[in-house]
């Protein structure tokens, strides 16, 4: 079937928890701040690509289905060159857009130091897609923005990947790339479709949630119609000023980074939060996956390490294993806060995950690195 084509424009410290909000507890916490959803149907829009401005990456836009929902799921594919890559498909935390994996797309950050310019130089082709709801994706009303349709929708988009409907390129090996809510939507499809992931990469997760950290998250958040945006009261942001400390250790993170925090802030939907965090932090889910698994961690992530042992690698593994069927992998990157790869010594922790992923999938890297 042809293809329709269309251009479009553009720190804490470990401290041994008295109380730790489960699964189910967690969901009832923040199931308050969830909207009632009026179910509204979107446009199907038909699959396209527009070429983008960075050499060797285009736009990408996925029509989607998932129960109620009807969207468009927007992502950003680079290719790097290379003949059979492995592709990393990139999933943002709650409140970051694509663009995370990418410095936030500032022009000031050093070049060659993102997410997806380390992925691109070892090889690996990237997927960084804008979660429903966010960046240049769908904004359904917010009740249909669940975590269980996240999930459904990048599995979606993983099918037309291996298919080859994305670019033309059928994509033999898959990795599930997230970073907080992202790592929990990731934990999601590769434990309910556990053929999609060749290998899962989660970073700022762990499945153990402070109590405290969770009321002070959403004490700093506050719906994103209050500056102004378009969007129903379901969704969320970031109060102004706050990113810094809720996602970075302080002296740790890159000026040029946080300079754009603030002006490329996104949103989340409140019922996703509630959902993903249930589902993909319950052991069930995880225990599911298949694939192997590394978790990659700052010494200082005020969510991840806030209920659990992240002194040291082998003490955040031994947390995290009873978790999974299969051996994990963990990393810790000690001086840095919730978002490892954007902190100020990236280029370690972006470095660390290529090398792990190039030995699990037996990829070679370009010049043998």
């Amino acid at each position: 079937m042809k293809r329709a084509v269309r251009l479009r424009p553009r720190r804490q410290r470990y401290r041994p928890p008295a109380t730790v909000v489960g699964p189910s507890a967690f969901r009832e916490f923040l199931s308050c701040a969830a909207m009632l959803a009026v179910v509204a149907a979107l446009a199907f829009v038909p699959f396209a690509f527009a070429e983008s401005g960075r050499s060797g990456c285009r736009e990408v836009n996925v029509e989607i289905r998932s129960g109620a929902l009807s969207a468009t799921m927007h992502g950003t594919l680079c290719y790097p060159g290379e003949g059979d890559a492995p592709l990393q498909v990139l999933v943002a935390g709650g409140t970051y857009n694509s663009s995370y994996w990418s410095d936030l797309d500032t022009p000031r950050s050093p070049p060659g130091r993102s997410y997806v310019a380390n992925a691109l130089a070892h090889g690996h082709a990237t997927l960084a897609l804008d979660r429903i709801g966010t960046g240049r994706s769908s904004h359904p009303s917010s009740g249909l923005v669940t975590g269980r349709a996240q999930a459904e929708a990048v599995h979606q988009v993983i099918a037309r990947a291996r298919a080859g409907s994305l670019d033309g390129r059928r994509y033999r090996q898959i990795v599930l790339t997230g970073h907080s809510l992202g790592s929990m939507i990731a934990v999601m499809v590769a434990g309910l479709h556990p053929r999609d992931a060749n290998a899962v990469v989660l970073t700022g997760y762990s499945h153990r949630v402070d109590p405290a950290q969770v009321a002070a998250s959403l004490a700093a958040m506050h719906p994103a119609a209050e500056e102004g945006r378009p969007l129903d009261p379901g969704y969320l942001t970031t109060r102004p000023g706050l990113r810094a400390t809720l996602f970075h250790a302080a002296g740790d993170a890159d000026p040029a980074v946080t300079r754009a925090e603030e002006a490329a802030k996104d949103v989340g939907s409140a019922t996703e939060l509630a959902d993903a965090a249930s589902i993909g932090t319950a052991a069930a889910t995880s225990r599911a996956i298949t694939a192997p698994v590394i978790e990659v961690a700052g010494g200082h992530d005020s969510w991840a390490c806030a209920a659990v042992d992240c002194r040291s690698a082998d003490a955040f593994r031994a947390a995290e294993q009873p978790n999974y069927t299969r051996p994990l992998t963990t990393w810790l990157l000690p001086d840095a806060g919730h978002a490892a790869t954007l902190a100020a010594d990236r280029d370690r922790a972006n470095r660390a995950i290529t090398r792990w992923l190039d030995a699990v999938l037996r990829h070679r890297a370009p010049g043998g690195r």
